[in-house]
């Protein structure tokens, strides 16, 4: 694989400067990529641990071979971005002060008279990130948040997205003027943040005509493991789960200091038992949940980039494994047909062909 690979991240909330901060990081050795699928733990991983790297099956793009970018609504960077997040160590992060310091983000908020120019604003911007950095290809990674609920109204094919731009219709968030952005510049595009609107058929036709890759919607959270983990358990001492419940509190709420941080996710589980009994079963997992979340953001832009390499376009729907849903489904709350692990087998199964595509596309 030849070429360097523009990695332009939208918001540089917790998900965002977290996602730069910890690129860095890693590939500098200071810390060891944890969290992240791709790497799959790094030397970190214990002796004989099945898990292996996805990079391991295909050639997914080096951390070295990234530049860093950023789109932000004012003049900002991502060491002040990541201080101000508070997620990651202070010592850490004045470490790689320098290397931070030269992420300065690309102003996303300005005057335009339609959201259609304005995304032809932000399309130019790309287009001169990547020219300025000689990237040969592109990746945007969106981590802003949009509408939580369908709208009554979306655009079902590339025309009407365009139109809706245009118009400014009530169903365009910032989201989706960023998507069209990436596609008139030529880039792949991850909707990392839950975004209903981007689940709008049209979004992937945008992609799909220009020969680009899209996927997404919304990272799935660590909740949703844990609930399948719950059921899993439950099943195999040959319980059924009858009922199952989410609690994700923040610590500071209740004047407690939890390790890791103030995020806190718990699976509360009811499992149907002998002569009619009960057995209640809980997990939970304290940390910073933007942490997991920046680590599923680098691995869903990894293997989009290979996906685009491998001369995949439009709508990516392998890789629905890392998201709530994919795009282009009519909603957010569509049950899945598989479990997280099913839906992971497939995606482990698909790198194998798109090592291969890509290799001949390279040839």
């Amino acid at each position: 694989m030849e070429g360097r690979v523009g990695l332009v991240v939208v918001g540089l909330g917790g998900v965002g400067s977290s996602l730069v901060t910890g690129v860095l990081a890693a590939r500098a050795h200071l810390v060891h990529p944890f969290g992240s699928l791709a790497e799959a733990g790094g030397t970190g991983r214990p002796p004989g641990s099945s898990l292996t790297g996805w990079r391991e099956k295909a050639p997914l793009a080096e951390l070295g071979d990234l530049v860093l970018g950023a789109f932000e609504l004012k003049d900002d960077d991502a060491y002040r971005a990541t201080l101000r997040a508070g997620l990651i160590s202070r010592s850490l992060v004045d470490e790689l002060r320098p290397e931070l310091r030269k992420v300065r983000a690309m102003l996303g908020a300005r005057q335009a008279p339609t959201r259609r120019e304005l995304a032809d604003m932000l399309a130019e911007d790309l287009r001169g990130f990547l020219a300025h950095h000689h990237c040969t290809r592109g990746v945007v990674v969106c981590t802003i948040p949009g509408l939580r609920t369908r709208p009554t109204k979306l655009g079902f094919t590339s025309e009407e997205v365009w139109t809706a731009l245009e118009e400014g219709a009530d169903w365009i968030t910032p989201g989706v003027v960023y998507a069209a952005a990436a596609a008139q510049a030529g880039c792949a595009f991850v909707a990392a943040g839950r975004d209903a609107a981007l689940c709008a058929p049209g979004i992937p036709s945008l992609f799909a005509e220009k020969g680009l890759a899209i996927a997404g919607a919304g990272l799935l959270g660590p909740d949703a493991l844990l609930r399948e983990i719950l059921g899993q358990v439950l099943a195999q001492e040959g319980m059924q789960l009858a009922g199952a419940a989410s609690l994700s509190t923040r610590a500071e709420e209740r004047g407690a200091s939890l390790w890791g941080g103030p995020d806190r996710t718990s699976e509360i589980g009811l499992g149907s038992a002998w002569a009619g009994g009960a057995f209640e079963l809980s997990l939970e997992l304290r940390g910073q949940v933007a942490l997991y979340l920046a680590a599923r953001a680098l691995d869903a832009a990894l293997l989009l980039e290979l996906a685009a390499r491998a001369r995949r376009t439009g709508a990516q729907e392998w890789m629905e494994a890392l998201f709530t849903v994919p795009l282009g489904t009519p909603t957010l709350h569509e049950a899945a047909p598989r479990s997280i692990a099913e839906r992971r087998a497939l995606l482990t199964a698909e790198l194998s062909s798109l090592a291969e595509a890509a290799r001949r596309a390279a040839a």
